[in-house]
């Protein structure tokens, strides 16, 4: 399930998306969201599934604002670093990446296209 508004997997953080905050019922933190991710922070290191550069990926790594944010797909199940659930790991990578954007144009700009609210 995506969010309507944005695209983005449906990840639901107090009935709301966590990237855009539109009102969502539902959320299941699908596996896909580390492609998601990948397809819009740059930055991030990744390890795909299948052909290499393609196929969804099964491991993200980025740095953000001294923070170090890992996540892996293992077994159709997403395991986070920091240890967080999938709502809370979003968010907090948002509320750094904001932090980054407050002083970097182009970040700023690549989050508001994605439709992503600034925290």
């Amino acid at each position: 399930m995506r969010c309507e508004t944005c695209g983005a997997p449906a990840v639901v953080r107090n009935g709301a998306c966590v990237f855009c905050r539109t009102p969502i019922r539902e959320s299941d933190a699908p596996v896909e969201l580390l492609t998601y991710l990948a397809d819009h922070l740059p930055l991030a290191r990744t390890k795909r599934f299948g052909i290499i550069g393609r196929g969804l990926v099964r491991r993200l790594d980025i740095n953000v604002d001294g923070e170090r944010f890992r996540a892996r797909a293992v077994r159709g199940r997403l395991l986070l670093e920091p240890d967080l659930p999938p709502a809370q790991w979003v968010e907090r990578l948002l509320e750094r990446l904001s932090k980054v954007a407050s002083a970097d144009a182009d970040v700023r700009a690549r989050l508001l296209r994605a439709g992503w609210a600034l925290r």
